[in-house]
């Protein structure tokens, strides 16, 4: 049953890439040009990412970094601290990508909410990939990071703002 449930979970919704959108679980942030930039945050992005093209700073309500951009096609985010230090990159990926273990847990522990996003996530201080999912329903918006064999990691939710997409 849970593998049904995590099915219809999963089933029919997109990822931001596939989209073309943001999705609504994303936070507020300020956009930067890299005139704004701490040098050391630049320096970092271009050793780490030096194929990415056209590039969206934002500083986060967190004080960190931002940098959003495409590499072959796929959205990617990746967040520095001021000091340049890499924190995490996150990729969009299809859902068909997540480990069935991340879709039965979601089944599980989240009826009755829709995938609005699906992404791998590496941090700096991981050595395994781990996997986001936007959620939401009626009432709120919920981010949930898994590990690959299905264990939540780590939600955080929203209430849901009357805006429609």
């Amino acid at each position: 049953m849970a593998a049904g449930l995590s099915a219809a979970l999963v089933t029919g919704c997109a990822t931001r890439a596939e989209k073309g959108e943001k999705g609504e679980a994303k936070e507020k942030k300020s956009a930067l040009t890299t005139n704004q930039l701490p040098a050391p945050v630049l320096q970092v992005f271009q050793t780490k990412f030096p194929a990415a093209g056209e590039v969206e700073w934002k500083l986060k309500s967190d004080k960190n970094y931002e940098a959003e951009f495409k590499l072959q096609g796929t959205e990617i985010a990746a967040k520095f601290d001021p000091a340049g230090k890499w924190l995490e990159t996150e990729k969009a990926i299809p859902q068909s990508e997540l480990p069935q273990a991340v879709r039965n847990t979601a089944g599980q522990q989240f009826k009755g909410y829709k995938v609005a996003e699906t992404q791998t996530l590496q941090t700096s201080d991981a050595n395994s990939l781990a996997y986001e999912l936007h959620l939401d329903n009626a009432k709120e918006i919920v981010k949930a990071v898994f590990s690959a064999d299905g264990a939540l990691l780590k939600k955080s939710a929203k209430p849901k703002t009357g805006k429609t997409k």
